[in-house]
C-alpha cells in the first residue's frame, strides 16, 4: 500500500530540495533528486517526489509495518518543510 502526501511550497524548489538533502544525509537516508523530481530510501521507508508549480507531491511506497501512516507522513513532511 502506498500513500501520497501533498505539500504547498513555502520556499523555492531549489531551497526545499537542498534542505531535504541535508536532513536526509543527517538521518542516514539515501536521497537523489533535483527541483523537479527525485527519490529517497532509508530506515525502512521508500518513496519519490515530484514538484509541479507550488505543489510538492510525495508518494511513499514502502514503510515499516508497525509504524503508523501519520508518523510517516509527519516525518516526511519535516524533511521537506
Amino acid at each position: 500500500m502506498s500513500k501520497v502526501v501533498e505539500v504547498k511550497l513555502n520556499r523555492s524548489a531549489k531551497e526545499l530540495v537542498a534542505k531535504a538533502k541535508e536532513a536526509a544525509r543527517d538521518k542516514g537516508i539515501h536521497f537523489v533528486g533535483d527541483e523537479e523530481k527525485g527519490r529517497f530510501a532509508g530506515n525502512g521507508i521508500e518513496g519519490h517526489y515530484q514538484i509541479s508549480g507550488d505543489t510538492l507531491s510525495i508518494r511513499i511506497s514502502k514503510k515499516p509495518f508497525l509504524v503508523p501512516w501519520n508518523l510517516i507522513e509527519s516525518t516526511v513532511r519535516s524533511y521537506f518543510a
